[in-house]
């Protein structure tokens, strides 16, 4: 079972989805210049590999280079299976450069929904395996319109912090996404402004994960495949995980 420090409730769910056959999926937003939140991004990745999670880092603002090792080459070639499977050391984590394969991802959501574009994103990854899609806002609400997702968002204590995490809010939110602000050693003036901003001129209490929980909070929110019958009245369209909503297809 994983471990999961004092939740262990979110261990049996990740355990019951790898039997199921599922990865999970955690979309998280980038700055305007990607590179500010490397940090971030790889604190919150340790954190959830040494909680025992297998984690795959897909880092769409990079672009692939060459003919494999990157997500439009996992997409695309039909032998690549079972990625995130498992690694010799807890604390390493798989990591691969996606930003062609976003954009192929994008079109096919634009083309056939969200349902088809994230059954296209899960295949090439083992069951259990979760996927850190590290993306611009922008993208992540045409990858994922329609599905009712968390999407983290960073709040770094840096200059225009601020101002990229209320935009990423705001394209995010448009989208009918459900953005998660994930602050990381930033003053509490700068989250208080970002969370004041959000909710008068969008209407969005936007919640707050604290760093010390995101290796228990990320995989009991992230988006999972769940087991519905193929014609199931409630099949279509796709829903995320949130309070109340129904999940016919993504929960």
């Amino acid at each position: 079972m994983f471990e999961f420090g004092f939740d262990q409730a979110a261990g049996l769910r990740l355990e019951l989805q790898a039997r199921d056959g599922s990865p999970a999926l955690m979309p998280l937003a980038s700055p305007a210049q990607p590179s500010q939140g490397f940090e971030w991004l790889c604190r919150l990745a340790m954190s959830l590999a040494d909680a025992g999670q297998r984690v795959v880092v897909i880092d769409a603002c990079a672009t692939e280079r060459g003919a494999s090792g990157g997500l439009l080459h996992a997409l695309t070639d039909g032998s690549v299976a079972n990625l995130g499977a498992g690694h010799d050391n807890a604390g390493d984590w798989l990591v691969m450069p996606g930003a062609q394969g976003l954009r192929s991802l994008v079109d096919t959501a634009a083309a056939g929904g969200a349902d088809t574009a994230l059954s296209r994103l899960f295949a090439p990854f083992a069951a259990g395996a979760l996927i850190l899609l590290y993306a611009p806002a922008q993208a992540l609400a045409g990858l994922l319109a329609g599905v009712s997702a968390r999407v983290l968002v960073p709040v770094l204590q840096q200059a225009q912090a601020s101002i990229d995490a209320y935009g990423s809010l705001k394209w995010l939110h448009a989208a009918g996404l459900c953005p998660v602000l994930a602050p990381m050693e930033v003053g509490a003036q700068v989250l208080a402004n970002v969370v004041d901003t959000a909710q008068r001129h969008l209407g969005l209490r936007a919640p707050v994960w604290a760093q010390a929980d995101w290796a228990r909070r990320v995989p009991d929110g992230a988006l999972v495949r769940t087991d519905t019958p193929p014609f199931a009245p409630t099949r279509s369209p796709a829903r995320g995980h949130v309070a109340g909503a129904a999940s016919p297809l993504w929960s």
